[in-house]
């Protein structure tokens, strides 16, 4: 077994806190307005939901994750960083997801007429 060198270790460090909070949940799959039934985007609309929820409960961890980090400290630069960037990933998925789901529900609705 092969011991981590100082600076692999601090390499390691802004991952090991990323971890903590585990993968960004993954986005539901938003059926085609223009094909899709009424269950299937009710179906959606519920796994929309749950992730939208998922990802709340993901962002509070980073938030947490990102409050132990002392602000002086060079070293958690990078950490404050990738939660950074991780926590407006979520934010960008969630608005697509929204989006994708908007424009299936308009797309469903315009074929009702």
């Amino acid at each position: 077994m092969s011991e981590q060198t100082d600076l692999e270790m601090a390499e390691s460090e802004p991952t090991a806190a990323i971890e903590k909070c585990g993968d960004m949940p993954a986005a539901p799959i938003i059926p085609d307005g223009n094909v899709a039934s009424e269950d299937e985007l009710v179906a959606a609309q519920k796994a929309m939901k749950m992730f939208q929820g998922s990802l709340g409960s993901y962002r509070e961890c980073l938030d947490a994750e990102g409050a132990a980090i002392d602000s002086e400290s060079e070293d958690d630069e990078a950490k404050a960083t990738l939660i950074l960037e991780n926590y407006n990933n979520s934010v960008e998925a969630e608005e697509k997801i929204a989006q994708e789901f908007n424009t299936a529900v308009r797309a469903f609705k315009a074929r009702q007429q």
